[in-house]
């Protein structure tokens, strides 16, 4: 059985495997072996612990779960930046479930909570260029690339990262 809520402290260690899982399935070659076999691991760690432990004011983590186990989760920022609005700073789903609705049952669930905060509210989020199958997917959601850009803000190399926006999140709400 599938069913979502938000996150508790605790499930900063299923959150970061499940984290790291993604990255090695989706960034390998965007950032280096090492980094994804080492060093992603006690980071994304330390990240998620850290965030569910204190979260920021604005931060929502929800979770699917399937037989009671995470399969899926989603963090945002609501309200983030000025221009853009919320910030959702991931999104990720186990590969053995894909495919389910998950990934977009969740954004549904962000647009929900970004337009409680401001009911003309905005969303974007951060990709890397080379993660095809996400660029499809958001750009199925209505995502449109408002940029791209090098960055250096996660991993050990720089990467070709696009600013993937939503000027309204009400279709996206009802998801």
């Amino acid at each position: 059985m599938l069913t979502y809520r938000q996150a508790k402290a605790g499930d900063y260690l299923e959150i970061a495997k499940l984290h790291v899982k993604n990255w090695q399935q989706h960034y390998r070659g965007d950032f280096s072996d090492h980094f994804l076999d080492v060093e992603a691991a006690l980071e994304r760690e330390e990240v998620w612990k850290d965030r569910l432990r204190n979260p920021s004011p604005n931060q929502v983590v929800l979770v699917a779960e399937q037989d009671g186990e995470i399969c899926g989760f989603a963090c945002a920022f609501l309200e983030d930046d000025a221009e853009h609005g919320t910030l959702l700073d991931n999104l990720h789903v186990l590969m053995t479930v894909k495919g389910k609705g998950i990934g977009r049952h969740l954004m549904g669930m962000v647009a929900q909570e970004a337009l409680k905060k401001n009911p003309k509210g905005k969303l974007y989020l951060w990709v890397l260029k080379n993660n095809t199958s996400a660029m499809a997917f958001y750009e199925r959601l209505g995502g449109v690339n408002f940029e791209t850009l090098v960055g250096n803000d996660i991993g050990d190399q720089e990467v070709l990262k696009c600013r993937v926006t939503w000027g309204s999140l009400k279709e996206l709400a009802r998801l």
